[in-house]
């Protein structure tokens, strides 16, 4: 996998791929790379940085994206 120091569309990250693999392990949701792997790990970026220790409930809005699971660009990337 290829690491950009800047997201560039289109172009899976290490942060990108971290948050499509926690989402699949724990959660069972398929992200694609491109718009939803993205938003989803600037949500755990968020939950991350946050220093109170209030529990909260979180909701993410899946809103599709799956065709691009299955462009071969990304499915090269997503087997490693």
């Amino acid at each position: 996998m290829r690491i950009i120091p800047h997201p560039v569309y289109g172009v899976m990250t290490k942060v990108e791929y971290e948050a499509i693999s926690l989402f699949a392990k724990y959660e069972g949701l398929l992200l694609d790379p491109v718009y939803t792997g993205r938003a989803a790990a600037g949500l755990i970026d968020l939950i991350r940085k946050d220093s109170s220790k209030k529990v909260r409930t979180v909701l993410f809005w899946h809103t599709g994206g799956q065709t691009a699971l299955f462009a071969e660009k990304y499915q090269r990337e997503l087997a490693q």
